[in-house]
């Protein structure tokens, strides 16, 4: 296990250059800059210049490529060029606030789909089933602004049961206040994660039900009730653990437009407002960050299957 978490680490290292490299160079090929962003009208060519030479835009590419990455690998992202706030600072207060969001929302959508995608597969073709997976076509379809707008004109607007934007009260930090402003956006979230969730654990249970242990299960006498509780629901929730690596990126990223329309200070909408402000350094930070964890996601997510799945590992050293 450790030769292969090593190897893949190993592996991970050119990927992350690469990526790098392509972000970097996006953002240089972009046709404005962060000085065209908060330009003056009656700012002369000279004071522009003086701007770039300032903050180093006025060097060869590849000279800002390498001293960016030089300080990346020294955990230091840059400084913001429109609030002047270091960026890693911001990072480390803005992370945590997401995953206070979207960790809740992304657990209880994975209970929700674990129930609900068993249920259809173990009735697949009955009513119950078009049920669910109709509620599931649905949840998929859904605009999460759309949705996110609707929940707020009925639950903060009309009933007026939850604040509409923010993450506490003007003066308050208690839990309880937490909560009430977490509860919509919480609830977006939810609905936007369940449905492709549900029809994973689906479509798993329904390929566990067609599997020869199944079958040899029935021949022996055994009650449907009995071999899907006592087996087929042990072989269809051992790869859902692999869906906690693959979320690990999401936690980070993955409520951009709920962020934003929620004004939930976290990392999604500070990178939102970076694109709005042409705040390069900010957008390439948050964009690593987004790589690097898809990369350790990936990693976990096959640690965690070799560990759920012993055959896995064995094959893997065998091999």
């Amino acid at each position: 296990m450790l030769i292969y978490t090593a190897k893949r680490l190993a592996g991970a290292i050119p990927l992350l250059l690469a990526v790098s490299m392509v972000v970097f160079g996006a953002m240089h090929l972009a046709p404005y800059d962060v000085i065209d962003s908060f330009a003056r009208p009656d700012m002369t060519q000279e004071q522009e210049d003086r701007l770039r030479q300032r903050y180093g835009l006025d060097r060869p590419v590849p000279i800002q490529y390498l001293n960016w990455l030089a300080g990346v690998l020294r955990g230091n992202f840059g400084y913001s060029l429109v609030s002047q706030h270091s960026i890693a600072d911001d990072l480390a207060t803005k992370i945590p606030n997401s995953i206070t969001l979207v960790a809740p929302a992304y657990l209880l959508a994975l209970a929700i789909a674990i129930v609900l995608g068993l249920v259809a597969g173990a009735n697949r073709g009955r009513p119950l089933d078009t049920a669910i997976d109709t509620g599931n076509a649905i949840g998929i379809s859904l605009p999460t602004f759309w949705f996110a707008l609707l929940v707020i004109y009925l639950f903060g607007y009309h009933l007026r049961w939850f604040p509409i934007i923010g993450m506490h009260s003007v003066g308050q930090t208690d839990l309880p206040d937490l909560a009430r402003h977490l509860a919509m956006p919480c609830l977006v979230l939810t609905v936007a994660f369940f449905p492709d969730l549900a029809r994973y654990v689906r479509s798993s249970t329904i390929s566990q039900l067609g599997e020869d242990y199944v079958t040899v299960q029935r021949a022996f006498g055994a009650s449907t009730s009995a071999i899907f509780r006592r087996h087929v629901s042990r072989h269809v929730l051992a790869p859902i653990i692999t869906q906690v690596g693959l979320a690990l990126p999401m936690l980070v990223t993955g409520a951009v437009i709920t962020e934003t329309i929620f004004a939930w200070p976290g990392v999604g909408k500070y990178f939102l407002d970076a694109v709005h402000q042409m705040d390069y350094p900010v957008v390439m930070a948050v964009l690593l960050l987004s790589s690097a964890l898809v990369v350790v996601g990936n990693l976990l997510a096959d640690i965690l299957y070799r560990v759920a799945d012993p055959r896995v590992r064995l094959t893997g050293a065998a091999a």
